[in-house]
């Protein structure tokens, strides 16, 4: 699979997109990818703290769900994180010019309601969480 630029597929606007692009796409999973640079909200000298986790495992998710939208001819839609489970954050930031890459897999999904598990890749760094989503109709 060709890397699909996020923008595309998450209905988020610059400077709040905290994805570069999807790299692999399966009936229950997305990884995403993001090359840590100055640009990015929330970014400091040390580089991007990874208190944003979170925002980048539920762009994550969203760009999963804009893609399964597109499947069937709907834009991205606006969905909401009901909350998380799990998060532990082994480092303070993820460094400039690094790569982070973000993992989600559908635990379940009914009538818009979601729950993901979710992992950020970062050097020797695993970053894992329990993400609850909504999307409404």
């Amino acid at each position: 699979m060709q890397a699909i630029p996020a923008i595309h597929v998450i209905p988020h606007e610059k400077p709040m997109v905290f994805i570069d692009h999807v790299v692999t796409i399966g009936e229950q999973f997305v990884v995403a990818e993001l090359k840590i640079s100055p640009e990015l909200m929330f970014c400091e000298a040390q580089g991007l703290p990874t208190w944003t986790s979170i925002e980048l495992m539920a762009q994550t998710i969203s760009a999963y769900a804009g893609m399964q939208g597109q499947q069937s001819g709907q834009a991205p839609k606006i969905g909401f994180l009901l909350g998380t489970r799990k998060l532990q954050l082994p480092i303070a930031y993820f460094e400039m010019g690094q790569i982070v890459t973000i993992r989600a897999e559908r635990q379940y999904l009914h009538e818009g309601l979601g729950q993901f598990a979710c992992e950020i890749l970062y050097q020797q760094h695993t970053i894992s969480a329990m993400l609850s989503v909504y999307e409404p109709e």
